[in-house]
Order: structure tokens, then C-alpha cells, then sequence
């Protein structure tokens, strides 16, 4: 999950009572950086629109435009109507960052650790935190088993390349001009436009050798 300025006013259809139009469509997408709000994977070939607070027959939220967020079909059925108070990443009083830690370094076995930042986090990081583990890792029918490897492999791929240019930022036989490399690779992976950006965040601050030789990494890449 990642934070969303929801600069783009309410497509007209939503007040002909039509939310699933192409203008709230490319709008989500322009908005939502082409990924599902919940696991942040990108170039989706099932966006679906999903609602954050479940409408169940109230139109005031059916077509509410700030009720509405662009997810993948994984997530969403996930999610359902059963996961409720949860932390709205469009709220300008929110830091979804500053509350979850993402962890990817047990992919390959499928296993993604989310957990809360704070010792005593809110009800609705409490909330968030157990449904982006079910949205990660639950395997709990034949479907949603195929679904997860293939989030897996796509998360895999990136923290590959990741784990490649971190070596270089901190590798002993890196010259200077190699891990100023390693700096302008990982900077556009810190971009919250990329693919789990998230993920890439938290294993830079989480990591002893890099923040050992460079404190100032997340100023340096910019998030």
C-alpha cells in the first residue's frame, strides 16, 4: 500500500450513477500508477475497481469517487467486504510508510513479512497489516495458490535486480563510479510510481551495511 494524492476531480458519470466508465478507469489508473493499491504490483492485467469502504447497495458510497481505488483482481477478492477500518492511503492525515514495514527477502519460498512499525500501532494499521499478509500470502484455494506465485515470481524478479544493485552500492570492489551506479539505479525504485516501491524502501533503511556507510541514503534517493 502506498500513498495517493487524489488530485483529479470525480469523473461526471459518477453522478449518473456509472462508476465502472472509462473516465473513472483511466483516472484510477493515472492516479493509482497502474497498481494495485494493496499489493503494488504494476502493469495489470486484471484492474478491477475496488471499493475501500464496501458499498453493499449505498449508492452514496457505490459512486462515491473517494470510495473508489484501482486493484488488482487478487486483492479485491481478497478483501471483499470483509476487511473494514483500514488505513486510507489517500488521506492527507495518513503516512502509510511511517506505520507497515514491507520485507521480501523470503519470496522465493512464498513468504512476504508485513508488519506494523509501531509497538503499539492503531486498530486500523492492526487492520491493514492482516489483510496485506492474506493479499501476499494466502494460498487458500487452487486459484488464489496460481495467483500467488505469480505475484511471487513478479516480486522475485524485482528483488533480484534489487539485491544486484545493493551488492554494488556496498561491495567492497565497487569503485566510485560504481556505486554512484548502484544510486541511480535504485533511485527510480524508490519512486512510489514503481512496482513495490514499498518493498525497496524498507530493505535500503533495514539494511546494517548500507545504512552503516551511507546514513543519508533515503535523502539521497529522494524518498
Amino acid at each position: 500500500m502506498f500513498n495517493v494524492d487524489r488530485n483529479i476531480p470525480a469523473p461526471a458519470c459518477l453522478s449518473r450513477k456509472i462508476y465502472n466508465h472509462k473516465d473513472v478507469t483511466d483516472a484510477l489508473d493515472g492516479l493509482f500508477y497502474g497498481k494495485c493499491y494493496l499489493c503494488e504490483q504494476g502493469d495489470l492485467s486484471d484492474p478491477e475497481i475496488e471499493h475501500f469502504i464496501p458499498h453493499e447497495d449505498d449508492d452514496l458510497l457505490k459512486y462515491k469517487w473517494e470510495n473508489l481505488f484501482l486493484s488488482c483482481s487478487r486483492c479485491n477478492s481478497i478483501k471483499s467486504n470483509t476487511h473494514k477500518d483500514l488505513l486510507d492511503c489517500t488521506s492527507n492525515n495518513v503516512s502509510v510508510f511511517d506505520e507497515i514495514i514491507y520485507l521480501a527477502g523470503n519470496a522465493a519460498n512464498g513468504k512476504i513479512e508485513i508488519k506494523a512499525r509501531r509497538n503499539r500501532p492503531s486498530k486500523q494499521v492492526i487492520n491493514t497489516v492482516a489483510l496485506l499478509n492474506k493479499c501476499f500470502n494466502s494460498s487458500s484455494t487452487g486459484l488464489r495458490g496460481i495467483t500467488k506465485e505469480n505475484l511471487m515470481e513478479k516480486l522475485n524478479e524485482e528483488y533480484y535486480y534489487f539485491m544486484g544493485c545493493r551488492m554494488q552500492l556496498v561491495g567492497k570492489r565497487s569503485t566510485v563510479e560504481e556505486v554512484q551506479q548502484a544510486k541511480n539505479k535504485l533511485k527510480p525504485m524508490c519512486k512510489t510510481s514503481y512496482p513495490f516501491s514499498v518493498f525497496w524502501k524498507w530493505h535500503l533503511l533495514t539494511d546494517l551495511r548500507v545504512m552503516k556507510r551511507f546514513p543519508q541514503i533515503r535523502k539521497e534517493l529522494g524518498f
